[in-house]
């Protein structure tokens, strides 16, 4: 008879996760917080339904290497690295930060009993959750939004700092034993973990590539998932052997594959791994915690909480300040790393079966970490409102002397990203007077060459509103990707301009109602908009008629934007003008002599069928002509505004042989 003890554990397991994820799903909370009460449920604190705890952790560990990898691959090195000196910077204070404050508390109230203990409870603390973040940007739609563009750099530095903390816990287990650093272990662990890097750089120029392109040869997903899987394990154990870790191992693999051209492909293939076996793994974490624990000691759970939210809060508020000029961005970043991120738990269990971390110090901070975890989500949309108000101008001088008194009827643009400069050109070619109002530096020194007046500064502060001559404005137009802002604002232009129109872009169609409440005339919903443009399409390429057409658009638009008519009626799309997408950008082109160019119309060039890209606008003679008809020739030294995606720019540019300008 065949002992199946350990599969019964596995279906025990991924059953109970998968009532308590379902569960935490409907309530919006995060699933990883209803796998560990799972493992509270069923772990040797609770109802002691796992018999085999060994084999259980054995596949926790395997879980943490896929987690590892997944996220090592998924890392943009680049995208870090874009950010340059701002996130690096923000990110390096945030972490020291954290740690120092961390390791202090935790030294001054006996809660670690070794400087190790200190140093490796401020690490954990330091990192945040990006799976948390991430999710409640984008179901906010503020991805885009200053906060959201920093806060995804900075949880991918703190993804980072695994490759330096990782290798020093066996030294960090040394010194929490014997009380005495040895320096000589302390340089081995270093110099293990740089041959160890460079070998991984070597292999990921060397040796990865010619491996993935021979398994691709293949034409076997099989095949190709089982070369994934072996290099990954390979260096995963290899790292185990140096004396490292496993879990180092996994996300160095990963990061060795992740500029890879196969890179997608196989996180791809192993995200159903990862996600099956760190589910055991999350489970296994909340095996550990005694809830007598949390009973017992429940003031301290509850001063702990609050410090940690707060502490993270005011740390990651001051560290962006290195990112942002806006003090608004910065608290909505420090709140946002208000809690614990998954990988915390990696280094926390790490520590613990090391016995760097006491019992005591393991469950104070799980029972902490799972509560800021479920908390976050309602942190960064409540408290943010409460402390922002502090920040406002509640009551701007609107006698204040400004150079943009003197507009009148104007338009006034809040953020001028793609769809700001979009909108932009077509009011400078109709000779419309805007303003903008913005807090990239860059877009304001772009504006400022360009000759387009422009306030640097948040229109949340109002200040910048009255600047821009508000009461006198015709139409307020909010292209910032932030629900928060765009609601405040336009209820204070309402409030300030009563005839005044406004304009808002929203992500969410829940966000539809709430403009409109705020006083909102209309809406402009980007990934509504594409699925007309795609249904558009779809209908001609049936040959439907184009009265057909533009009836079933119109019906569509009605039932989206019904709570807007008769504010500002939707303009219909005649055929030849395109719906640009959020992922487009425009950039100036100049004829040069060019025989394959100069006389020939667009239609002839066939410019949108040949490279996807779209002729948004014409310069002839400093006059622009927007929009223009397919029959129209373009001539030498004219400037071109094209608009696409950047493959279909660069594509446009080799195939007609043009030169970019700036404008």
């Amino acid at each position: 008879m065949h002992d199946f003890a350990l599969i019964k554990d596995l279906a025990l397991i991924w059953t109970i996760a998968l009532i308590t994820g379902q569960i935490c799903v409907k309530f919006k909370q995060p699933v990883i917080a209803g796998y560990m009460l799972a493992g509270i449920a069923i772990g040797p604190h609770g109802l002691k339904l796992i018999s085999q705890m060994d084999q259980i952790q054995v596949l926790a560990e395997f879980g943490v290497a896929m987690l590892l990898f997944t996220l090592g691959v998924d890392l943009s090195l680049k995208q870090v690295m874009s950010s340059a000196k701002r996130i690096l910077s923000a990110g390096i204070t945030q972490m020291v930060g954290t740690i120092a404050v961390a390791w202090l508390i935790a030294a001054c109230t006996g809660l670690a009993n070794s400087p190790a203990a200190g140093l490796l409870f401020g690490c954990i603390c330091a990192i945040s959750s990006s799976v948390v973040m991430s999710k409640v940007l984008m179901d906010r739609g503020e991805s885009e939004s200053i906060h959201g563009q920093i806060l995804i750099p900075l949880s991918l530095v703190q993804d980072l700092s695994l490759v330096v903390i990782i290798p020093f816990l066996p030294v960090l287990q040394e010194m929490s034993t014997t009380s005495n650093a040895d320096l000589s272990a302390l340089l081995l662990s270093v110099v293990k973990a740089v041959i160890f890097i460079g070998a991984i750089i070597w292999g990921a120029t060397k040796v990865v590539p010619r491996v993935l392109a021979e398994s691709v040869k293949s034409n076997s997903r099989e095949i190709f998932l089982l070369t994934i899987l072996v290099l990954c394990l390979a260096i995963a154990l290899l790292s185990e052997s140096l004396g490292l870790s496993i879990a180092l191992g996994a996300f160095l693999a990963g990061i060795m594959m992740s500029e890879s051209t196969y890179a997608h492909q196989a996180l791809h293939d192993m995200s159903p791994l990862r996600d099956v076996f760190s589910t055991i793994f999350f489970v296994s974490v909340g095996m550990f915690l005694d809830p007598l624990f949390i009973v017992q000691h429940w003031l301290e759970v509850i001063v702990f909480v609050v410090l940690l939210i707060l502490g993270k809060a005011l740390i990651g508020t001051f560290a962006a300040m290195f990112a942002t000029s806006s003090r608004r961005s910065a608290i909505l970043v420090g709140f946002g790393l208000a809690q614990i991120g998954e990988f915390s738990f990696v280094l926390l269990t790490l520590g613990y079966e090391s016995k760097i971390i006491t019992d005591a110090m393991y469950n104070l901070f799980f029972a902490g970490a799972v509560i800021t975890m479920i908390a976050s989500p309602g942190l960064m949309s409540v408290i943010p409102r409460i402390i922002l108000r502090r920040f406002e101008s509640g009551s701007p001088n609107e006698k204040e002397t400004s150079r943009h008194t003197n507009l009148r009827n104007h338009v006034i643009v809040c953020g001028f990203g793609r769809i700001g400069r979009n909108l932009g050109l077509v009011l400078e070619a109709y000779k419309i007077p805007f303003v903008v109002i913005e807090l990239n530096a860059n877009i304001i020194e772009d504006l400022a060459v360009r000759g387009i007046p422009h306030i640097y500064g948040d229109a949340m502060g109002k200040l910048a509103l009255v600047k821009a001559n508000l009461k006198h404005a015709s139409c307020l137009v909010l292209s910032m990707p932030d629900p928060l802002s765009a609601t405040t604002v336009a209820a204070f232009a309402r409030e300030k301009n009563p005839d005044i129109k406004i304009v808002a872009r929203a992500h969410r169609t829940d966000d539809i109602r709430i403009f409109r409440a705020a006083g909102v005339n209309a809406v402009v919903q980007p990934e509504f908009e594409a699925s007309i443009e795609i249904t558009r399409l779809v209908l001609h390429g049936l040959e439907r008629s184009t009265e057909e057409v533009k009836r079933a658009l119109e019906k569509i638009r009605t039932i989206r934007y019904a709570v807007f008519q008769p504010d500002i009626d939707q303009l219909e799309l005649a055929d030849s003008q395109p719906s640009f997408g959020e992922d487009q950008m425009g950039i100036w082109f100049k004829v040069d002599m060019n025989d394959q160019v100069c006389g020939r119309s667009i239609r002839e060039l066939n410019i949108r069928g040949r490279t996807g890209a779209t002729i948004s606008a014409i310069k002839h003679d400093q006059t622009i002509t927007a929009f223009p008809e397919p029959d129209l020739s373009l001539n030498q030294n004219d400037e071109v505004y094209a608009v696409g995606t950047f493959e279909q720019l660069a594509n446009f540019e080799e195939q007609f042989g043009l030169s970019r300008t700036e404008q």
